[in-house]
C-alpha cells in the first residue's frame, strides 16, 4: 500500500461519526449495513441490531429495517441455531454446553438456544466425546495414566460435555486403548496403563 492510499484509507477510518448518505436516507443506510453483514457470512439478529447500534442507526430505523428482513426470511435465529449446532457438533465436536455458551454469545434467544441443542441427544454427544476421547489418547501414549485421565476429562470438558458423558467417554478410551495394546502383545505397562 502507498503512503497516499494509507493516508486516504486511514481518513476514512477516522470518521467515526455518521455519514452524509446515513444522514439523508437512515432507512437506506441500515438496508445496505445489513445486506453487506449478510453478504459475508450469516448473522443473528441480534448481531446485527448491535452493529446497527455501533454505527449509530436510530433504534426506531434499526427495528424497522430488522423486522423487514426478518419477514423476508433473511434473518431467522431458529435456522441459524439449528446450522450453527450442527456444524459445531460435527466438525468441531463441542457438546451442547459449548454450543449453547456461543450461541447466547451470538445473541440468539435462550428459547431457541435450548431448542438448537435439544437435538443432540445424549447417544450422539457420547459418540462423539468417546471419538474424541480415542483420538486425543493417541497422542498421550507414554503418559501415567492418572495424568491422560485428567488431561482428557479437562479437554472434553472444554468442548462441552457434561460429567457423566465426559467420565464414560474416558474409561471406554483407557480401556480401548488397552485391549489393543494386549492384543498387540505390547505390555500395557509400557504404554501406561497400569494393571488395576
Amino acid at each position: 500500500m502507498t503512503g497516499q492510499a494509507r493516508r486516504s484509507f486511514g481518513a476514512r477510518r477516522e470518521s467515526s461519526g455518521p455519514s452524509a448518505a446515513s444522514q439523508q436516507d437512515p432507512e437506506a443506510y441500515a438496508r445496505g449495513l445489513v445486506l453487506d453483514s449478510l453478504t459475508r457470512s450469516a448473522r443473528t439478529r441480534g448481531q446485527l441490531a448491535e452493529l446497527l447500534k455501533r454505527k449509530e442507526v436510530a433504534e426506531e430505523v434499526a427495528e424497522a429495517v430488522l423486522d423487514r428482513f426478518t419477514e423476508l426470511g433473511l434473518i431467522d435465529d431458529a435456522a441459524y441455531a439449528e446450522a450453527f449446532t450442527r456444524s459445531r457438533h460435527e466438525h468441531k465436536g463441542l457438546g451442547s454446553r459449548a454450543i449453547a455458551f456461543e450461541l447466547r454469545r451470538r445473541s440468539v434467544p435462550d428459547e431457541l438456544v435450548q431448542e438448537a441443542v435439544s437435538v443432540l441427544d445424549t447417544e450422539q454427544e457420547q459418540l462423539t466425546a468417546s471419538r474424541l476421547a480415542r483420538e486425543r489418547l493417541a497422542r498421550m501414549s507414554g503418559l501415567p495414566r492418572e495424568v491422560q485421565t485428567r488431561r482428557l476429562a479437562g479437554f472434553l470438558a472444554r468442548k462441552g460435555y457434561g460429567g457423566e458423558v465426559v467420565g464414560r467417554a474416558v474409561r471406554e478410551a483407557l480401556a480401548n486403548a488397552r485391549a489393543e495394546a494386549e492384543e498387540d502383545g505390547s505390555d500395557p505397562e509400557d504404554l501406561a496403563f497400569p494393571a488395576e
